[in-house]
């Protein structure tokens, strides 16, 4: 290891016992009320301050708001410590188990010719994994936007089903007849529901899917322009 490696650490080392002195008798009131559920919330919201400054090119502000991410993440991970559930060594052991299973084609004998064949086979470990530890897929998080949940539902639906979940043509026939459906409504009319809207988002949402792009970061760079003078 070297110089700048122990330099490294050193630091990462220093944000623990920061949150050690933090949670300690004699540390702060604040901290020391904290529970799991609270943070989790915070966590979340230093995780979107972090994207919207990565997302705006925004390189200091990016580091300022991931070093809030990161304490927040080992701060989570103190408090399950305290309880007694898990302790960082085995947060740190099963992460790295898990990207070098599912990166056979860089730690093992696996040949891919493309992203693309490398995110099958994620997929493909993925729900061995789950299948050899007898569980359900994971869930969406409904925590997620609606546009990034649409996206992962939509991604995970088209590997399990196919068809026409994954032909471009039909999709966009599909949303062309909503479009039909909308422009026919009557001005002040309300045969078009909510649901009906609800259904032309979420075949936009794969749509754009199709193509190569989420929608969420397709509006999101929309919005930006729509606020810029």
């Amino acid at each position: 290891m070297t110089t700048n490696d122990l330099t490294r650490w050193n630091k990462v080392r220093r944000i623990y016992e920061i949150i050690d002195r933090l949670r300690g008798e004699s540390g702060c009131p604040w901290d020391r009320k904290q529970t799991p559920d609270k943070v989790q919330t915070y966590l979340i919201e230093e995780a979107h301050e972090a994207a919207s400054a990565v997302r705006a090119g925004r390189r200091e502000e990016a580091a300022e708001e991931l070093g809030d991410l990161l304490f927040m993440v080992f701060f989570l991970i103190h408090l399950y410590e305290e309880s007694g559930d898990f302790r960082l060594e085995e947060v740190c052991d099963a992460i790295c188990e898990k990207m070098v299973r599912r990166h056979p084609h860089v730690f093992g004998e696996t040949r891919v010719a493309s992203a693309r064949e490398v995110k099958e086979n994620w997929e493909k470990i993925k729900a061995d994994e789950k299948a050899t530890a007898g569980k359900e897929q994971d869930r969406v998080p409904e925590s997620l936007p609606a546009l990034m949940r649409a996206y992962r539902m939509l991604a995970r639906l088209s590997h399990k089903q196919g068809g026409d979940l994954n032909d471009v043509s039909a999709q966009t026939r599909k949303f062309l007849e909503m479009g039909r459906g909308l422009a026919a409504d009557p001005a002040g009319g309300n045969t078009v529901s909510a649901d009906d809207f609800g259904e032309m988002l979420l075949a936009l949402v794969n749509l754009a899917r199709l193509k190569g792009y989420r929608a969420e970061d397709c509006l999101h760079q929309r919005l930006v322009r729509l606020e810029t003078p």
